[in-house]
């Protein structure tokens, strides 16, 4: 006899590898939201590096400021962003044990089941091996 819940073990374990798919996808676009963060500091600290020379013409003065304004708008998009794939990742993380913990559960339910099925099985074999057996020791002794 097959085991019944087969199907929602494969569906399971498919929801699980789905999941876990995607939550490398998060921490992959967060590792790239965060280098793209130290890259846009550095610019930025570069301008700022410039700017304090102090060799630059007024023109020069007023592109440097804007320039290191849209920087820190920039970077305050990019950390929202994060944030938000944070949230995301905790979110997914979350959704993911929780598959992983159903599949975890219905294996061990499979276990057990093929485990009682052993059991059953081995009995009915003891009680077939002791009836050959009485058979066997009936004719010997009924043969002497």
């Amino acid at each position: 006899m097959a085991f019944r819940l087969e199907k929602l073990l494969y569906l399971r374990a498919k929801e699980e590898e789905s999941l876990k798919g995607e939550l490398s996808r998060i921490r992959t676009e967060i590792r790239k939201v965060e280098g793209e963060i130290d890259s846009v500091e550095n610019s930025k600290k570069q301008i700022e590096t410039q700017l304090r020379t102090g060799t630059q013409t007024g023109t020069q003065v007023a592109f440097f400021i804007y320039l290191i304004k849209m920087y820190n708008e920039h970077i305050g998009n990019l950390k929202l962003r994060l944030s938000e794939l944070r949230l995301l990742e905790e979110k997914t993380l979350q959704m993911y044990l929780e598959k992983r913990t159903e599949r975890r559960s219905f294996e061990k339910l499979k276990e057990r089941y093929i485990r009682a099925q052993m059991l059953e099985s081995d009995r009915k074999e003891r009680i077939v091996i002791d009836e050959v057996a009485l058979q066997k020791y009936l004719r010997n002794t009924s043969g002497t």
